[in-house]
């Protein structure tokens, strides 16, 4: 077993717990869907978590060539996985009611919880990216430019609804640019 396959498999546990989570929860949502009161910037927001559980998974393997595995680089590298799975966790409830779940509610509770993940998941794609994989700072602004929206909507004591709104499309967008933009990333070699 090579070293990188022997730290993808940890890697792989974690970001399969939080696939785990965010299936579990769209099935609970399917299973109540009658006493659901759906929001639909939290299922833009469910999208995009299990789509960046995925994307993490799949660039993951381009680690395979770093030779030298340290503990501080593994720690270092499982920090994203782990708070995706945080970030996957507070996107459902702990406790289902049987009287119903308004999910407009449930997002306006906690977007600041949602907001703050997602600000630590830029701020670690950033390290990882200048560190480990080699990307310089410049190539890096659509990171850059997230974070910076991500911080400000945390600043702000509260924000409008049609911004939650806004920023979902937004956020979805990007990532679809991503994709298009990085082909070379959703490609084995």
């Amino acid at each position: 077993m090579s070293p990188f396959e022997y730290v993808s498999v940890l890697i792989s546990i974690i970001l399969g717990l939080g696939i785990t989570v965010i299936l579990t929860g769209l099935a609970d949502i399917i299973k109540r869907w009658e006493m659901i009161s759906m929001y639909w910037p939290y299922g833009v927001w469910m999208l995009i978590v299990f789509v960046l559980h995925i994307q993490e998974w799949w660039i993951t393997y381009s680690l395979r060539a770093e030779m030298t595995w340290t503990l501080p680089l593994f720690l270092f590298i499982i920090t994203y996985p782990i708070v995706l799975f945080v970030l996957a966790h507070l996107l459902f409830p702990q406790k289902w009611s049987k009287a119903g779940l308004d999910l407009k509610q449930h997002y306006l509770n906690n977007y600041r919880k949602y907001f703050g993940a997602a600000l630590l998941l830029v701020v670690i794609s950033i390290l990882q990216n200048h560190f480990v994989l080699d990307y310089a700072i410049e190539e890096q602004l659509g990171q850059f430019f997230v974070a910076f929206v991500f911080l400000t909507l945390l600043a702000l004591k509260q924000i409008p609804e049609k911004m939650h709104g806004a920023l979902a499309i937004l956020m979805l967008l990007l990532l679809g640019i991503s994709f298009i933009f990085n082909p070379d990333e959703l490609i084995l070699k």
